[in-house]
């Protein structure tokens, strides 16, 4: 079986020769490419598929989209990263700051040190790690 014009949704359709509505729209196209208008390109492809489907019996053609349901997961590959700041003080914050560590037991140990050394008890406490998307089994 032969594909018939506007089988292939992933390519730009071709106008028909001699068809002046085909001619215009494919020039609108092309204008628009030379523009560098992405937009207008497409709109340009959307109503010469139109016109070739309801003036030249294009064949209608439909993308299939199906939801995936992926599963979010730790990278094991990478360790998380744990860090607090200090947001105390009166007039602004005092911006002190843990630093980037492995374990969250060393930056509530340095929350403890700073507390005893500055009274100061409040902090924006950040954890980071890398996340993986795994497509179902």
């Amino acid at each position: 079986m032969t594909k018939r014009q506007g089988d292939d949704v992933t390519r730009p359709p071709e106008p028909v020769p001699g068809c002046p509505a085909c001619a215009e729209l494919a020039v609108r196209r092309d204008d628009a490419r030379v523009r560098r208008d992405g937009t207008e390109e497409t709109d340009a492809n959307v109503l010469l598929r139109r016109h070739l489907r309801a003036q030249h019996g294009a064949p209608v053609r439909r993308r299939i989209f199906r939801y995936v349901p992926y599963t979010i997961v730790q990278d094991a590959t990478a360790e998380p990263e744990y860090a607090a700041r200090c947001v105390s003080g009166d007039e602004a914050d005092c911006g002190a700051g843990s630093g980037p560590r492995s374990d969250p037991a060393e930056v509530e140990e340095w929350q403890r040190r700073h507390t005893q050394e500055t009274r100061h008890t409040r902090y924006r406490r950040d954890f980071a790690d890398y996340a993986v998307m795994e497509p179902p089994r």
